[in-house]
């Protein structure tokens, strides 16, 4: 029976295998090697249960050498008996520190039980013990991403797609990581080639459609969520999907619906209940109250700084409602300072990378390059976050002569066209060295992504992209005749609302200090750009006024803009399409009750009045 066992076994034959084991068994001569056979034909034909009884059999009768230990603690991990699995690896550590296997193993049970920090720290031993170990150092990626900086997820991870370019689920992590980071753009072509893949496809998808929301590319959307939705009807995080696609389409109360019954199952994904919040008028009740704030404790105890940050976005903006603005700032504190750690921002640096950029644009360089014999008229909205440019590129867009383009990111994705890079606001050197050559090809690949898009160039593009105010020389030598509208607004106001937000992709907003150096950047760049740009190419604005006389404020910029009143711009709420952290305030129309919000907040905004102060801000 042994012979015929082993033939078995060796031939591939798993279930004539077990068969002679099972023989032996029942006449008495099971032996150490039967059983190790059984466990490993076990194992090969999934039955789990029974490959964990052979095993445990040759440990109790022949001992545990670390082979048998780790093919033990493997089975015990595919279980789900976690702890008992990471205690047999964490034994044979201490027998052979320099296994990396054993680490492995380690590092597979603590990331299945979600515990990121010392998965992480774990699979870096595997990364020290084994450096070509591509696997590990994908996972070690996902850990960071989890418990650190995106960025340095996505160059980890950069290194794993490089080397194993066919590694499907290092690419849509990749991917994930470059979205994470703001790099949106980036992501999707990775996206793109695995949505079909059998193993990762379907994360691949929700990815895709989270990636095209966030960009306000709406096109695909429905196309790729609606079979997702339909096979899954029940799954969490397809339903924050859909919750988020509602809204975009102006069905609020079917979205705040879909995301509360979620809640109500799923109290544990966290990101969800701050975007569930925003759409409230009031604060949560009793039920739904204790689902926040247990949620919330449940998220502290994690070493997820996205979950922590989420949950405390979300209790703040529940005190809000309340009216309670001490535990409402108390709140944004703890928040901002989970995210600051997770994505932490060299205020400084960045301010000296804007700084050299904006330079390199003077008005003798924007002059030099007006030689663009296109139609191409766009209007880019230079501004800060939460000043109002969704409001503004929405009334505009509704103009039967315009077409709205929300954030898309044509101008990052024709920089990399022409540097190889896309870090088009944090890469001054490519700035610098820009000539007329680089500056044409620029223009080029900006218009291809625009005619991609699928946007009329023979109407006016309205853009808002957050970051136009920091490269608005070289859309301004690229397009000269391109107009820019500065939106500003009261720097307190502005500060309170970066501050309220969750704003991942925008890292210096989770800082007092990050907050007030943005918003002075933003003043030194209006400034600059008035001397270069002049009335002719430039008009500034602001939101207290605009939304004071609305229609008036409108007509002044339309004529400005040499067009005609057109009554549509007045509908714009009922009308927009909004993926963006507006989507809520859009949809209500003009009001004024967001001017001066930090008066109902007293003292608790004074660190950000002396910010402020210091870094030369006019309040």
């Amino acid at each position: 029976m042994t012979r015929k066992a082993i033939h078995a076994y060796q031939a591939g034959n798993h279930i004539e295998a077990l068969k002679q084991v099972e023989k032996a068994r029942e006449a008495g001569m099971l032996s150490v090697e039967l059983l190790e056979i059984g466990a490993q034909s076990a194992l090969a034909t999934g039955d789990l249960n029974r490959a964990l009884q052979f095993i445990e059999a040759v440990i109790h009768q022949a001992g545990a050498t670390v082979q048998r230990a780790m093919f033990y603690g493997d089975l015990l991990t595919r279980l789900g008996r976690l702890q008992a699995a990471a205690d047999v690896f964490q034994q044979v550590i201490r027998q052979q520190d320099a296994n990396p296997i054993a680490w492995k193993g380690l590092a597979n049970c603590l990331f299945k039980a979600g515990d990121w920090e010392r998965a992480r720290a774990a699979y870096s031993a595997v990364v020290e013990r084994a450096p070509k170990d591509l696997e590990a150092k994908a996972f070690l990626a996902n850990c960071i991403l989890k418990t650190g900086a995106s960025g340095g997820a996505a160059a980890i991870l950069a290194d794993v797609v490089r080397d194993a370019p066919d590694y499907a689920m290092a690419g849509v992590w990749y991917a994930e990581a470059l979205r994470r980071s703001g790099r949106v753009e980036e992501a999707i072509p990775y996206l793109e080639r695995w949505e079909s893949h059998a193993e990762v496809g379907g994360l691949a998808k929700r990815l895709l459609v989270a990636c095209w929301m966030s960009i306000e590319d709406y096109e695909p959307v429905q196309s790729v969520l609606e079979p997702l939705i339909r096979s899954n009807p029940d799954d969490p995080e397809l339903m924050i999907l859909h919750a988020r696609w509602l809204a975009v389409e102006g069905q609020r109360d079917e979205s705040q619906s879909v995301m509360k019954r979620m809640l109500k199952h799923h109290p544990d994904q966290f990101g969800a209940w701050s975007p569930y919040l925003d759409t409230c008028k009031q604060p949560l009740d009793g039920e739904m109250a204790a689902m926040l704030f247990d949620a919330c404790s449940r998220a502290e105890q994690r070493s997820d700084l996205r979950d922590k940050g989420a949950m405390y976005f979300a209790v703040a903006r529940q005190h809000q409602l309340a009216g309670n603005r001490d535990a409402e700032m108390q709140a944004l504190v703890s928040a901002n300072r989970a995210m600051a750690k997770l994505s932490p921002s060299d205020t400084h640096k960045n301010a000296g990378y804007g700084q050299r950029i904006i330079r390199c644009y003077p008005s003798s360089v924007i002059s030099a390059n007006d030689a663009d014999d296109t139609a191409f008229a766009p209007v880019f909205i230079l501004a800060l976050p939460r000043s109002g440019t969704t409001l503004l590129e929405q009334a505009l867009g509704r103009h039967h002569a315009t077409v709205g383009a929300g954030e898309a990111g044509f101008a990052s994705e024709a920089w990399h066209a022409v540097t190889g890079n896309w870090a088009i606001i944090s890469n001054p050197e490519s700035h610098e060295k820009l000539d007329a050559k680089g500056l044409e090809k620029f223009r080029g690949a900006f218009l291809s992504a625009v005619s991609k898009a699928g946007l009329d160039q023979g109407k006016i593009m309205i853009h808002k992209g957050i970051n136009n105010h920091k490269i608005a020389g070289l859309l301004a030598a690229a397009f000269p005749k391109a107009r820019f509208v500065a939106l500003s607004r009261s720097p307190l106001d502005v500060a309170y609302g970066c501050f309220r937000q969750n704003f991942e992709f925008q890292p210096f907003s989770f800082t007092v200090e990050g907050i007030a150096s943005e918003i002075a950047t933003y003043q030194r760049n209006v400034q600059w750009w008035q001397q270069q740009l002049g009335e002719t190419r430039l008009y500034s604005t602001r939101y207290e006024a605009l939304v004071d006389d609305f229609e008036g404020e409108l007509r002044a910029l339309l004529a400005w803009l040499d067009l005609p009143w057109d009554k549509n711009c007045m509908d714009f709420a009922r009308a927009s399409r909004v993926g963006t952290a507006s989507m809520n305030q859009v949809r209500e129309g003009v009001f004024t009750t967001a001017v001066n919000k930090v008066s109902d907040y007293g003292d608790l905004f004074s660190p950000f009045a002396e910010a402020l102060k210091q870094e030369g801000v006019i309040l």
